[in-house]
């Protein structure tokens, strides 16, 4: 396997300690064949929340509701859907802090599944809903999920998160000068925080870049 990694992970190894950046290159390398998907039934009713531009919080309640009614399954999924269904309730409670201003928010679709390079490793966006200008239909922001109780981005992690969000919608389905850092949001769940893309993204991208570099270097040795 190539070297690769999820932005949320890539933005985590921006300031961890030389041991988790081990761990977390580690575990990007050796994934499960079938993984458990954790937050799923968030991820799901948020985007459907943002397409509908924050405009139905009171659906998005009412599936936390639903999941919290619904028995069964294994330990794992009972405490997924008791997880996912605080984690829409904080989201609904989150997006009174958005400023979609005219821009027309709709899920995410096939071209945010790829990836972008740095430094020989392939960084994975996925934004979970992009935000479109109104006439030209290209994308101008994007919003990105993150719901890790125990690994939370801190705003540096967060910064560097937006600005490779910023980078993903620029190579990848705009032209540069058409994304606005301010509305490449990251929203933490576990600490309620909504991040955007810095200004000045040159010095993130070196960063990240030069953090890739590391990742492709140990990538082999573990």
């Amino acid at each position: 396997m190539d070297p690769r990694i999820s932005v949320n992970k890539l933005g985590e190894y921006m300031t961890a300690t030389p041991a988790r950046r081990r761990q977390i290159v580690r575990d990007q390398k050796h994934v499960p064949a079938v993984k458990a998907v954790r937050y799923q039934h968030a991820r799901e009713a948020i985007s459907g929340l943002i397409a509908s531009g924050l405009a139905d919080g009171a659906r998005a309640h009412g599936i936390a509701q639903a999941l919290r009614r619904e028995a069964g399954g294994s330990e794992f999924e009972t405490q997924d859907r008791a997880h996912s269904a605080d984690a829409i309730d904080s989201f609904v409670e989150l997006s009174a802090g958005f400023d979609l201003d005219s821009l027309v928010p709709v899920a995410a679709d096939a071209r945010c599944a790829d990836g972008i390079e740095l430094a020989g490793v392939r960084v994975v966006a996925r934004p979970d809903a992009l935000l479109l200008d109104p006439q030209s239909g290209e994308a101008v922001g994007c919003v990105k999920l993150h719901f890790s109780k125990s690994q939370p981005l801190n705003e540096t992690g967060a910064n560097y998160v937006a600005a490779a969000l910023q980078a993903h919608l620029e190579r990848k389905l705009s032209a540069p000068g058409v994304v606005r850092p301010s509305r490449c949001y990251v929203v933490d769940i576990a600490t309620r925080r909504i991040y955007t893309a810095p200004k000045a993204s040159k010095r993130r991208l070196d960063g990240l870049a030069a953090a890739c570099a590391e990742i492709k270097d140990r990538w082999d040795s573990l």
